[in-house]
Formats: structure tokens, sequence, C-alpha cells
């Protein structure tokens, strides 16, 4: 659905094809009973579209900052040598999580090593929509890892969703601990910052800081949103609310800033930094506001009409959180 951001001609017809064809598997899916319906539902909505999929080479980074980022080519044009040699120098090695192999990246730090970063990207993203604060985070003399979620980018599978997102970022944090130490800073964007502030919230991940970038909180929301986007009924929406609790084992409250920021008062050693702008469409900016209101751990940098996906990419905020993480 980010395409709808921006979308082309083709995006739309694509994207009303999709409709289609979700609307008539839940229809049939409906005529079979309560159960069926709140399966095929769940399974639509944790359903990555193709585009997610996309090989994440050189050719998708310069798609992707042109349309997301709104880079003109002739900053593209400035921004390709050091990033081809970001691609080139890039450690790839897979991990397994639920019998698929998840695409891991490794750098090495650049002169001497101020410790050890991991990024979490978000829905329909992948490892190199942060490639400019890995650039930066390397000469800054972190070593970075990364990875790209099942469904997205090199890894393999066909379902996604937060709690794939977030039991696959456990597996690749436990398998970053131990073949090369612990994790000082864990950055996530979107749907990855949602998992990245559960896991450290609830100690699952032991950080030194946290950085959330237009991190997601309100699933109630999206699964709004993909509901009426699609045409479906209250009744529909309430069956994918309730089928995606069900499968988790988690409520989805439980992401919200009420739920997350008490815990983080209990790890004052954790300190957690948020870059979020008032502009954001898809996640909002006033649960960032809240969070940070009600944990003196928790501080807020408020980007400028940069909007969701741009944060990644400006150089304002990858500099707040490189003087974040070496504070």
């Amino acid at each position: 659905m980010l395409e709808m951001l921006n979308p082309t001609g083709g995006d739309m017809l694509r994207f009303a094809a999709a409709v289609l064809k979700v609307r008539r598997h839940i229809n049939q899916a409906a005529k079979q009973g309560p159960a069926p319906l709140q399966a095929v539902v769940v399974q639509a909505f944790c359903t990555p579209p193709a585009s997610a999929r996309r090989k994440p080479d050189l050719a998708r980074l310069r798609e992707d900052t042109q349309r997301y980022f709104g880079w003109k080519t002739t900053q593209w044009r400035t921004a390709e040598p050091p990033l081809r040699s970001l691609l080139d120098r890039a450690q790839r090695y897979t991990v397994q999580h639920d019998g698929l192999d998840v695409q891991c990246y490794r750098w090495s730090a650049t002169g001497v090593s101020r410790g050890r970063m991991l990024l979490c990207h978000g829905w329909e993203g992948y490892a190199l929509n942060f490639a400019l604060l890995i650039e930066q985070a390397l000469q800054a003399g972190y070593e970075v890892h990364a990875f790209d979620h099942l469904a997205h980018g090199g890894s393999q599978g066909e379902i996604s969703g937060l709690p794939v997102a977030l039991a696959t970022l456990l597996t690749v944090a436990a398998h970053v601990q131990k073949a090369s130490g612990p994790i000082d800073v864990l950055v996530g964007h979107s749907l990855g910052g949602a998992a990245a502030s559960w896991a450290v919230a609830n100690r699952q991940i032991a950080v030194k800081r946290l950085v959330l970038l237009a991190p997601f909180y309100d699933t109630l929301k999206l699964s709004g949103l993909w509901a009426k986007a699609h045409l479906l009924s209250d009744e529909v929406r309430a069956a994918l609310q309730e089928g995606l609790e069900r499968s988790s084992g988690k409520r989805f409250s439980d992401f919200m800033p009420d739920a997350l920021a008490p815990l983080y008062q209990q790890i004052p050693h954790t300190q957690v930094l948020i870059v979020h702008d008032r502009a954001d469409k898809i996640t909002a900016f006033k649960h960032s506001a809240s969070m940070a209101a009600q944990s003196p751990t928790i501080g807020l940098h408020e980007a400028k009409q940069l909007g969701h996906l741009a944060i990644l990419a400006d150089e304002g905020c990858v500099q707040a959180v490189l003087a974040f993480v070496r504070s």
C-alpha cells in the first residue's frame, strides 16, 4: 500500500485488481462460516504486495529514493558511488526463522569500534532503507547489522506482519549477539519500530540506545484503513483484529504508549529517542508525543514536513540519531 502514498496510474490499476481479488476470496470464505472468513482475512492482511519482494539492489534503491525520498536525478548521481560501495562492502549471510531464510547483512566499523547497531525496517521496506544511516554510522565507528523481514527483500516467505516481524527480529538479534556480541543500539522504522519498541520494553533485547523512526503503534487504525481500502464491513475488520491477536498471542494494545512507557521507566539504563513528523500520514505523531511525555528516558525529535518515509534519508534526522547514540 505504500505505492498509494504517491501512486501512478499503473499503481492504481494494480491496487484495484488486488482489492477485487481479496474481496472475492473473502466473500467465498464468508459462505463457509466465521472461522474460514477470519483465516482468509488475516492471511490477506499479512501478505505483503509483490513490490515488497523486489530484489534489494542498487536499481531498487535508485527507484525508491526518487519515489519515496523525493531525490532528483542530480542527488542520485552524487549519492550513487558511496551507495554502490556500501552494497559491495556488505557481508551477506542468512539465518533461519520458522524454517525460512532471513537475508542478513553486516558492515564492519570504520576505524575504532564504538559498538554494534542493529536495524529493523518496516512494512514493504528492506534493509537498505537505512542506507544513509548505515554509511554515517560506519564512519562514526559502529558495526552495523541489518536484515530483510520475511516476505521482504531477499528473504523467503509469503507472510509478514507485526507478530512475524517481532519474532524474526528476536531471532536475528539472538544470532547477532551470539556471533558478534552485545547490541548497543537498536533502530526500528514504522512496523519495525513497533517490534523493536516492544522487544526492548519487555526485556527481550537489551540495548543501551533505542531509536524509533516514525514508529507504528495503532493496529486498530491500520486494520481499519486496510478494511476501508478493501471496502470491507466493520464485522470483517473486527474478525481481522481478533484473528491477529489470537494468532500472535498478544494484545495489540500492548504496543500503544500507555502500555509501553511505564515499562521503559523500569529499565533506566536504556535511553530512547523517537524521531517523528506531524505530517506523517501512516503513523500518528500524537502517540510519539504521548510516549515521550510519560517517561524521562524517552526523548522526541520532531521532523519537519518529511512524512513517513523521507525521514529515513533526511540528513538532519540522521545526525540527530547519531548524536543521540554517541551521547
